[in-house]
């Protein structure tokens, strides 16, 4: 294995660069040729995040439209770039430290992706991705927890245990959009449960135990992530999603690893974290070692050369 991690996502995900490339020549056949051919639903949403972050991408997406009004992808995808600029609008920021300009900026780009993706659901009770946006559309302008729930039950009823739904709404049961550790801690849990073994849901369990990390200083993520109980159900997690010997998925397999890799690298499982490593092949990941690093290539190069050398 090179002892040089390769982090372009492009290089495990090819279809990353074909997207890529159709939108920067304005080849709309082929952007819509590279979703079909897309068979895994999280993997829909992950193209969809490159495509709409080639700038200008929206006046292909508008073209498209005024041709072929309602078209599905065109409009999720014009949809999902509004939302991509009114969270650049926003910046990352605290609530309070957004300038007022920036809020109605953000409340302006989600609005009219609300109205897309309410037409584009009303064409079509199953359009996963529409459903999928209109769930970050509800955390985003604080439509509530309930809500964001209607959404994920409309679209689990079209694709049960949706990952990238499920992602979302995690992100909106933890306590800095409203929710509380146990109501996220538990629907992570029953999330992983529910799946079917091999499936890429378990993860959702370790996203919810980063972001615990988040919420405490370094000797506090190294206490949680070897306490015991943490450790047990990430190792039945992973060995129930990623690890298991079923496990197909392509699409966020990486990033899935890294998340597992580094909470058993704070936790001291050197064995958890070296089967995660090497999982992952020769690629890396900044997600999620960003979050706790300012310079997150480093961190996960440096950990994963000491689980490898085990």
């Amino acid at each position: 294995m090179s002892t040089e991690p390769v982090f372009d996502p492009a290089a495990a995900l090819p279809e990353l660069g074909t997207v890529r490339h159709a939108v920067e020549r304005g080849d709309w056949p082929a952007l819509r040729a590279a979703f079909a051919a897309c068979q895994e639903e999280y993997g829909q949403l992950v193209l969809a995040d490159e495509a709409v972050g080639v700038p200008g991408v929206e006046h292909l997406l508008r073209q498209v439209l005024a041709h072929h009004p309602g078209e599905p992808l065109a409009t999720a995808l014009l949809a999902d770039r509004l939302i991509h600029a009114g969270w650049q609008a926003r910046t990352s920021r605290q609530a309070k430290d957004v300038t007022p300009e920036g809020w109605r900026e953000f409340r302006a780009r989600l609005n009219e992706a609300e109205q897309l993706l309410i037409a584009a659901v009303a064409r079509d009770r199953s359009d996963v991705l529409a459903w999928t946006l209109r769930m970050t559309v509800s955390r985003g302008i604080s439509l509530g927890i309930n809500e964001t729930r209607r959404r994920y039950r409309a679209l689990t009823a079209a694709a049960p245990h949706h990952y990238a739904g499920q992602r979302s709404l995690l992100q909106q049961l933890l306590p800095k959009w409203g929710g509380s550790w146990e109501e996220a801690h538990a629907f992570a849990r029953d999330s992983f449960r529910a799946a079917p073994p091999g499936s890429i849901n378990g993860t959702v369990l370790a996203l919810y135990h980063c972001e615990r990390l988040t919420d405490l200083d370094r000797a506090g993520r190294a206490a949680y992530a070897a306490r015991a109980d943490v450790r047990q159900e990430l190792a039945e997690a992973a060995h129930g999603s990623v690890l298991h010997p079923h496990c197909r998925a392509r699409f966020g397999r990486i990033t899935a690893h890294s998340h597992f890799a580094l909470l058993a690298s704070l936790g001291g499982d050197r064995d958890a974290a070296r089967a995660h490593f090497h999982a992952m092949g020769p690629y890396g990941s900044t997600d999620p070692w960003e979050w706790f690093d300012n310079t997150p290539e480093r961190s996960f190069r440096d950990h994963r050369d000491r689980a490898l050398r085990g």
